[in-house]
């Protein structure tokens, strides 16, 4: 044979290995042989290994999926319960704000009997209420709403307190004003006599002026003060005889004469309703009865204007 000359190296020539792999067969059978080179070996090693991973790997990582996943059903199944929820808040607030309009409606029906000013829709310094738009940015839409609507309405609640305060100190002066207007007769049983206006005088028969009204009664039928007040007189005047002053406020001034028996003093206040003293016929008077007066800033007038219900006759 021909000596084949030998073949010189090249450097630049890369040389691959192969690698016989023979399967001996069972009891006699064929035996085969497969021929692989080095880079296939290395391929399917790192492909068996990979497959070991990510045997290794998979169930961790599938429990961690179902448990996300039951997490995020959960979160969702939450999200929907606080949306049901969100939604019962919003019909409480809706029911509220009704009666909260209700409230200011009435408040301002009320300052009208009272004859005050409409009261205010705002107040200059809110106090307690909670400031708009400090609440986080990231909000829901539907969270920042409800929150919203409460400040509202505790603004609107503080102001509504404001306004009944006010309201009860008027209602409460106007109670107290109410109760010194005399407005009931001062004898229960009798009956009017002379009244207030131009008479002939009993003693003189001259025509002259009555400042006052009559009520007939017996003697020692008790005199009730017909309003809150002050005694400013209690004793014996020129013709009137026993007399007491009762000062009302409000420059209502009120005045009883003729009395058998007075039982208040100067300087104590009076109920209405309140015993100052019982009829008779002392002084200048033909009679048993009670002479009334009423004096408004000062001037005389019908003591019959602050009567609401006139005395009912004795019985018998």
């Amino acid at each position: 044979w021909n000596k084949q000359p030998r073949r010189q190296k090249d450097p630049h020539m890369i040389r691959t290995r192969f690698y016989t792999i023979m399967v001996v067969a069972h009891r006699g059978r064929r035996t085969r042989s497969f021929v692989v080179s080095r880079p296939f070996l290395a391929t399917l090693a790192a492909l068996v290994l990979f497959l070991v991973a990510g045997g290794a790997l998979f169930p961790g990582l599938y429990l961690g999926y179902q448990e996300q996943d039951e997490t995020i059903g959960g979160l969702r199944a939450r999200n929907n319960a606080l949306t049901a929820s969100l939604g019962e808040v919003d019909d409480q607030l809706i029911a509220l704000r009704g009666q909260m309009e209700f409230y200011e409606r009435e408040a301002d029906k009320l300052a009208l009997l009272a004859g005050l000013e409409p009261l205010p829709r705002a107040l200059q310094a809110t106090g307690g209420a909670a400031a708009p738009g400090n609440e986080p940015a990231d909000l829901p839409p539907g969270v920042r709403g409800t929150i919203e609507e409460l400040e509202s309405l505790a603004v609107r609640k503080e102001r509504l307190t404001h306004n009944f305060v006010a309201l009860a100190s008027q209602y409460e002066k106007l109670a107290m004003d109410l109760a010194s207007i005399p407005s009931i007769s001062p004898v229960d049983a009798g009956y009017l006599g002379s009244s207030y206006g131009w008479r002939n005088d009993p003693f003189t028969g001259r025509r002259v002026f009555h400042q006052g009204q009559d009520i007939v009664a017996r003697n020692g039928t008790p005199v009730l003060a017909p309003a809150r007040g002050k005694v400013t007189r209690a004793g014996r005047r020129g013709g009137l005889g026993l007399t007491v002053s009762l000062s009302h406020g409000n420059r209502l001034v009120s005045r009883y004469g003729h009395m058998s028996r007075i039982t208040v003093a100067v300087g104590q206040w009076v109920q209405r309703g309140d015993v100052i003293g019982y009829v008779g016929s002392t002084g200048r008077s033909l009679g048993s009865h009670l002479h009334y007066e009423v004096f408004q800033s000062g001037q005389q007038v019908d003591p019959l204007d602050f009567i609401l219900m006139e005395p009912q006759p004795p019985i018998g």
